[in-house]
């Protein structure tokens, strides 16, 4: 059976996880399927303190992987559920906005022609 579970990396009072697709029979920080995210609990900016790829964790959802304890508590945290059947696992990425068109100088640069040598 394969598990969503936390892969533990960092050092001793600076803990951080990989968020992992992972055979159940595999060692904690075993080698994983797939790499989901991250979870980086010291981190004091909430966007940064959790990353999750939605899509590929609906994906494994959708396919009988089982979250962990902790895993399960992040995913409601962020709002992340299983696909109801014939739902897609993909998950619509906004379009990103528009770059604003540069500025255009109220006067022209004066050419190379037209500067006086001196």
């Amino acid at each position: 059976m394969v598990r969503i579970r936390m892969k533990s990396l960092g050092r001793r009072h600076r803990p951080f996880f990989r968020i992992c697709a992972i055979d159940s029979k595999r060692p904690r920080d075993g080698r994983a399927i797939e790499e989901l995210g991250h979870y980086d609990p010291m981190s004091r900016n909430p966007e940064t303190q959790t990353v999750l790829n939605v899509s590929r964790i609906r994906y494994w959802l959708s396919v009988g992987a089982q979250p962990s304890d902790k895993v399960q508590a992040l995913l409601r945290r962020h709002k992340v559920t299983k696909p109801k059947p014939g739902e897609p696992w993909q998950v619509e990425t906004p379009a990103p906005a528009a770059a604003p068109a540069p500025v255009s100088p109220a006067a022209p640069a004066p050419s190379a022609e037209a500067v006086p040598l001196s």
